[in-house]
C-alpha cells in the first residue's frame, strides 16, 4: 500500500501533552503522589472521533494492510475562528501548538489500529489553519 488516509469533521482538534496538577492520592503504603491529568478538555472526545474514523476507513478498504515500515504523515487541522479575529493563520497562544496536535492524532491513529507504534512515523507535513466549515482533522500516511 503506498498511501492512504482519513478524516474527521464535526470535532474540534486538541492538544495532548500539556497537564494539569488536580491534587494528590494516598497510596495502599501511605505515600501522597500528586495527580496530574491533561489539561485539554476536548481530549478524550477528539481521540476517540480521530480513532473511530481511522477504524471506519480501513474496514472500508478491503485491501488494507497495517503499516509496518517507516511511513511519512500529511496533516491538516482546522480549527474553529473566534468571531473576534481577523488573523489569517491560528497562531495565537490559545490556538495550541502544532506538535502537540500531532500528539494527539498520532496516538488516536495507533488507537484505531493503522499501525502498531507511531514510531513508525519518520517524517511530518503538519499544517494548522482556521476551518471555513467544520472543525477537524484530515491525515493522509504514506509509505516509504
Amino acid at each position: 500500500m503506498g498511501w492512504w488516509g482519513c478524516s474527521v469533521f464535526g470535532v474540534v482538534p486538541a492538544t495532548q501533552g500539556s497537564k494539569k496538577y488536580v491534587g494528590t492520592r494516598r497510596t495502599a503504603s501511605g505515600n501522597n503522589i500528586p495527580l496530574i491529568v491533561e489539561s485539554h478538555p476536548g481530549l478524550p472526545k477528539f481521540r476517540s472521533a480521530v480513532a473511530d474514523a481511522v477504524v471506519e476507513a480501513i474496514q472500508a478498504h478491503d485491501d488494507f494492510v497495517m503499516f509496518t515500515g517507516a511511513v511519512k504523515v500529511i496533516a491538516t487541522f482546522y480549527l474553529p475562528k473566534p468571531a473576534s479575529s481577523r488573523a489569517v493563520y491560528p497562531i495565537n497562544q490559545r490556538s495550541g501548538d502544532l506538535d502537540k496536535y500531532l500528539r494527539a492524532l498520532l496516538d488516536s491513529i495507533t488507537k484505531g489500529g493503522a499501525w502498531v507504534d507511531d514510531s513508525l512515523v519518520v517524517e511530518v507535513e503538519a499544517y494548522k489553519l482556521y476551518a471555513t466549515g467544520d472543525s477537524g482533522v484530515a491525515v493522509t500516511i504514506e509509505t516509504l
